[in-house]
């Protein structure tokens, strides 16, 4: 009910903009992109979100999957991103957690070509699981195949609004 209340509040907001500018909405519960400008969509793109399940470590730490809701930014974007893998990656497959430092950790190819920064470690990015779009598969990042990746990367800037609900 809190979730459908908030859904309601932003599908509000969503409707009140109107100026031309370029935003981005993300419905998680159809696991759809849509780009919008003004009143218009320009692009529907299939994407993955959070899994909304949760990883719980031995040691009681437990991390839950789920993307961002609300009013975000673009705060940044990146070319070739490179994944960092968090303690909550080697968790979940059951090995065990490198230094911070290790250069394990440092993985490449796995984003896509391009990732628009959301803050707090949130991304929209590509994924080398193309048959799990449209499900909720993702440890919260927003991700979505290439060419769709490509024009939405290309579509925003720094400081386009994001609004995931």
């Amino acid at each position: 009910a809190e979730l459908e209340t908030q859904n309601k509040g932003l599908r509000r907001m969503l409707a009140a903009l109107e100026d031309d500018e370029i935003y981005i909405a993300v419905d998680t519960q159809v696991n759809r992109l849509y780009l919008r400008q003004g009143d218009r969509l320009l692009r529907t793109v299939v994407v993955g979100t959070g899994s909304r399940q949760e990883v719980k470590e031995e040691t009681g730490r437990s991390w839950y999957f789920e993307s961002p809701q609300g009013s975000l930014t673009v705060l940044g974007k990146e070319r070739n991103p490179v994944w960092i893998r968090p303690d909550w990656s080697y968790v979940e497959e059951n090995m065990p957690i490198p230094a911070p430092d290790d250069p394990e950790r440092f993985v490449r190819d796995v984003m896509g070509k391009y990732a628009l920064l959301l803050g707090n470690g949130y991304k929209i990015h590509g994924t080398t699981f193309k048959d799990l779009l449209g499900t909720q598969f993702t440890h919260g990042c927003v991700s979505m195949d290439d060419p769709d990746l490509e024009a939405v990367y290309k579509a925003a800037r720094i400081g386009t609004k994001v609004y995931i609900y």
